[in-house]
C-alpha cells in the first residue's frame, strides 16, 4: 500500500499534462524545457504525467462508464447535477456539443500528446540506462495504444498524431487517418509494449505485459479478428499470474485491493479527485450511510435486474430495498422513476472522502479474457467443450448450474447466452455498449426499448469543439 500510494503522490505532485492538473499552477509538458525533459527526474515526472493523464478515475471515471451504459439496458440517471449530461445519450439524442464527448476526446489526447512528447525525449536522454529507456517507452506506448483504442470504439477513425508538435508553425489541422492505418497502428503500439513490458505488478495501475495483452485481446475482439483474439487470450492465460476470485462480491472491495483478477485497474485513493465516485451517486435518498449522498440517481434499470436468476450471486451488489433514515422501508422494485434497483458494486469505503471513495476502476480483469476467449473460439469456428468450460468458468463462480454442449448447440445460442453472461458480469465496467455493438445488437436493444436510434449512433459525433478549430476533421456520418 506504502509503494500505492506513493505512486499517486508523485502523479499529484508531477502531474505535467492538463489531465489532473485542475486547481494546479502546473505548466502543460509541451511547456518544458528541453535540458529537463533529458533528466532522470524530468523522464519520470513526465511518464507519471502521461500516466495521470489516462486514468479514468473520479468523476471522468463515473462519467465514462456513464456513457458506455447509458446508451444501453444496463443504466440510467434520474435527477441530479449529472442528469443533464446524462440524458441525452439514455434517450438516443446525443449532440457534438455533448460535454462528456468533448472531456473524453480532449483526456485521451492529452495522453497522446505527453506520450509523444515522452517518446520524442527518451532516445537522447543521458541520465537512463538502455533498460529504463526500454521500459519508459514500453509504458508510454502501451498508454497511448490504449487511449487510441478508447479513440476509436467511440469515433471510429481519428486524426493519427505520433510526433510532438515541436513549432508553432507546424499544421495543427490533422484529418482522419484511414481506418486499416488506425488500427494496424494500435495493434503494433499493443505487441510492442506487451513485448518489453514486466510480467509482473510493481505498482497497481502501472503496465504490465498481462495488461498489454489483454487490452490487445479485446481489440481483437472489436475488430473481430476472431483467430489473434483467441491466441492472445491464451497468452494471458499461460502466464499463470491471473485468476478468479471465488468470492465475486469481495471482488471490487477496497480492502480486496491488487486481487489476482484485477488485470489492469485505475486505482482509486479515498482522496478527493483521485476517487471512485460511483457508489456516491447510486446511493438512493435517505439511505443509512455515514457517507456522502448526491442528489444523482443512477439506477440499473428494473428490466434489466429482472434478466438476473434468483441463485445469481452477482445479484447481491444490487439494492433492491431498504429502511430509510426515516423508518421507512423503501421498495426499489417499482420501476418507477428513480425507484429502481442500484448498483453498489463497489461498496462504500467508510474511509471516503466526501464523493471520493478508494474502490479501484477495474479496466480488463482475469474474468473478461476467459468470456473473450470463449467467444472468439465460437466465432471463428463452432461451439466446441473448451469455448463452453471457459463460460462456465465465470457462470458458476456466480452460483448457478453449468452449461452442457447439449445446452448451447450451435453458435447463435452460445453467443446469446454470452451475451447475457458478460451483462450479468460487467454491469457498472462500462463494457455494455462494446459487447452489444460487436454482436450486431446495439441498435436493437435500443428500439426494443422504444427508442429512436438510428444507424449511424453506432458512432459518437466529434466534439464540435473539435471540428470548429480542425479544419481538416470531418464530422462522423449523421451528425
Amino acid at each position: 500500500m506504502k509503494t500505492y500510494y506513493k505512486f499517486w503522490i508523485l502523479c499529484l505532485a508531477l502531474v505535467l499534462g492538463t489531465g489532473c492538473k485542475k486547481g494546479l499552477d502546473i505548466a502543460p509538458a509541451s511547456e518544458l524545457s528541453d535540458s529537463f525533459l533529458l533528466t532522470k527526474k524530468g523522464a519520470t515526472a513526465l511518464l507519471n504525467g502521461v500516466y495521470a493523464d489516462g486514468q479514468f478515475i473520479a468523476d471522468a471515471g463515473v462519467n465514462r462508464i456513464y456513457v458506455e451504459e447509458a446508451v444501453t439496458d444496463v443504466l440510467v440517471n434520474y435527477r441530479g447535477a449529472l442528469n443533464i449530461d446524462v440524458l441525452p445519450f439514455q434517450s438516443f439524442n446525443w449532440l457534438p456539443t455533448a460535454p462528456f464527448l468533448s472531456q473524453f476526446y480532449s483526456k485521451n489526447y492529452t495522453t497522446i500528446r505527453d506520450a509523444n512528447i515522452l517518446l520524442s525525449n527518451i532516445p537522447n536522454n543521458p541520465e537512463l540506462s538502455a533498460d529504463e529507456k526500454k521500459l519508459m517507452t514500453a509504458e508510454a506506448r502501451f498508454l497511448r495504444g490504449l487511449a487510441y483504442y478508447y479513440l476509436y470504439g467511440w469515433f471510429g477513425p481519428v486524426p493519427m498524431i505520433t510526433k510532438p508538435f515541436t513549432s508553432a508553425t507546424d499544421d495543427f489541422n490533422v484529418p482522419k487517418a484511414e481506418e486499416t492505418e488506425l488500427l494496424n497502428f494500435i495493434e503494433s503500439e499493443l505487441i510492442a509494449s506487451a513485448n518489453d513490458l514486466p510480467g509482473t505488478i510493481i505498482t497497481t495501475g502501472k503496465a504490465t505485459k498481462g495488461a498489454a495483452l489483454g487490452v490487445l485481446t479485446k481489440f481483437y475482439l472489436q475488430t473481430k479478428n476472431w483467430q489473434k483474439a483467441t491466441a492472445t487470450a491464451k497468452q494471458v492465460m499461460d502466464m499463470n499470474i491471473y485468476k478468479l476470485q471465488t468470492d465475486y462480491v469481495a471482488l471490487f472491495d477496497r480492502a480486496n485491493k491488487g486481487n489476482p483478477e484485477m488485470i489492469f485497474v485505475y486505482p482509486a485513493l479515498n482522496k478527493i479527485g483521485f476517487g471512485n465516485v460511483w457508489t456516491a451517486n447510486a446511493l438512493p435518498p435517505q439511505y443509512p450511510t455515514t457517507v456522502f449522498n448526491t442528489a444523482t440517481q443512477v439506477c440499473m434499470p428494473l428490466a434489466f435486474y429482472k434478466t438476473f436468476a434468483a441463485a445469481d450471486k452477482r445479484r447481491n451488489l444490487i439494492l433492491t430495498s431498504y429502511t430509510s433514515t426515516t423508518g421507512a422501508l423503501i421498495d426499489l422494485t417499482t420501476g418507477v422513476e428513480y425507484q429502481n434497483p442500484r448498483s453498489l458494486k463497489y461498496p462504500t469505503d467508510p474511509a471516503a472522502d466526501e464523493r471520493h471513495h478508494g474502490n479501484d476502476f477495474p479496466l480488463i480483469r482475469y474474468a473478461d479474457i476467459l468470456l473473450s476467449r470463449a467467444e472468439a473460439l465460437v466465432q471463428e469456428g463452432a461451439v466446441t467443450q473448451e469455448a463452453v468450460d471457459l463460460l462456465n468458468m465465470v457462470h458458476t463462480r456466480a452460483g448457478l448450474t453449468a452449461f452442457t454442449l447439449t445446452d448451447l448447440p450451435d453458435k447463435n445460442t452460445f453467443i446469446t447466452a454470452l451475451v447475457k453472461e458478460r451483462g450479468w458480469e460487467f454491469y457498472s465496467e462500462g463494457k455494455r455498449r462494446e459487447d452489444l455493438l460487436r454482436n450486431g445488437l446495439f441498435l436493437k436493444n435500443a428500439t426494443d426499448r422504444g427508442l429512436p436510434a438510428k444507424d449511424f449512433q453506432v458512432r459518437f459525433p466529434f466534439p464540435q469543439s473539435e471540428v470548429d478549430a480542425n479544419k481538416k476533421l470531418v464530422q462522423n456520418t449523421g451528425y
